[in-house]
């Protein structure tokens, strides 16, 4: 439930005294909400957002992404949780406060849209506030971080198309952030499942340098079996690249990663493993990237191909990674 102006309440026949009252849950000034409302800090924070918008305010940003049904978008940056972007055509009568952060650049007509249901939000299309979130990202890594997960066709959540979000970038001319805009849409990849498997690829293609790397393929042995499905793989060398997130250090997700990588290498495949430590010195998982390459380009094994056999695209499994 969207929190409301204290005047747009009062309109409605809730008194003074009861905003005043333990019934009431102020989220911000003149914001309010009816108490005892369960729901986490983010969501919240965007219905406050929705709460305070205006005629002719659109959400944007990390925030529309969000009430999109993409989960990958929690608003929250180096220095804790960032404001709602909101767009404000010009006399829109909006400040900057806690909650929001208005952008009074254009917005076109087929950039946003009313969501369905008994209360319709105005919002931003996703390919426009994945755009908005390149090129406001602190650094170009964040902003393809922002657009991956905006267009993962991989992770399950609600997304955009990549070449969607390039229309909205070539429309646009002489926007704070264009440039790095340009940058992140040019390396970004339509197949990431994670911004940490994002970060591993960005180090490989702009730290170590390789180049033509798979994202999310799937590798077969010599008799067309699956061996599985790598983060990234070189189709040159062989080397495979897999990203340890949180939660493969638990038993259940530990075991088939052994599995997998031990596949891999009776294969013939050179595995480097990265965990989050490893991405505090970049330069040192680049130098283990180049040398797993190096180690895989002198292996006598290749009982391994990245060409699916027929099999592969008629089987329901396939399909995230068609």
């Amino acid at each position: 439930m969207y929190a409301r102006r204290a005047g747009e309440l009062v309109q409605a026949g809730v008194t003074r005294k009861v905003l005043r009252g333990p019934r009431a849950e102020r989220r911000s000034h003149g914001l309010y909400r009816p108490a005892g409302l369960d729901g986490d800090d983010v969501r919240g924070r965007v219905d406050d957002a929705i709460g305070l918008l205006v005629p002719g305010a659109v959400l944007g940003g990390w925030a529309a992404l969000l009430h999109h049904g993409n989960d990958w978008f929690d608003g929250r940056g180096p220095s804790g949780l960032r404001r709602a972007l909101v767009h404000c055509p010009p006399g829109t009568q909006l400040r900057r406060r806690d909650l929001l952060e208005p952008y009074r650049g254009s917005l076109r007509e087929d950039e946003w849209q009313w969501t369905a249901g008994t209360a319709p939000v105005p919002v931003a299309t996703m390919a426009r506030a994945a755009f908005d979130e390149a090129r406001l990202a602190p650094d170009l890594r964040s902003a393809v971080v922002a657009v991956d997960m905006a267009v993962s066709t991989t992770h399950g959540c609600a997304h955009t198309a990549l070449e969607a979000v390039r229309r909205v970038e070539a429309s646009r001319h002489k926007v704070r952030g264009i440039v790095q805009a340009r940058r992140a849409m040019a390396l970004a990849s339509s197949r990431s499942a994670s911004p940490p498997e994002t970060r591993t690829r960005l180090c490989a293609v702009l730290d170590a340098g390789l180049t033509g790397l798979l994202v999310n393929a799937p590798v077969f042995d010599e008799h067309g079996t699956l061996i599985g499905i790598a983060d990234l793989v070189d189709p040159e060398s062989g080397l495979v690249i897999e990203t340890d997130g949180a939660g493969h250090r638990d038993e259940l997700q530990h075991t088939p990663d052994n599995r997998r990588e031990e596949g891999f290498e009776q294969a013939g495949c050179v595995v480097v493993r990265v965990t989050p430590l490893d991405h505090r010195d970049l330069s040192a998982l680049a130098a283990r990237m180049v040398r797993g390459q190096r180690a895989a380009r002198a292996s006598p094994r290749r009982r391994w191909t990245v060409e699916p056999p027929p099999w592969w695209f008629d089987w329901p499994g396939a399909r995230p990674w068609l």
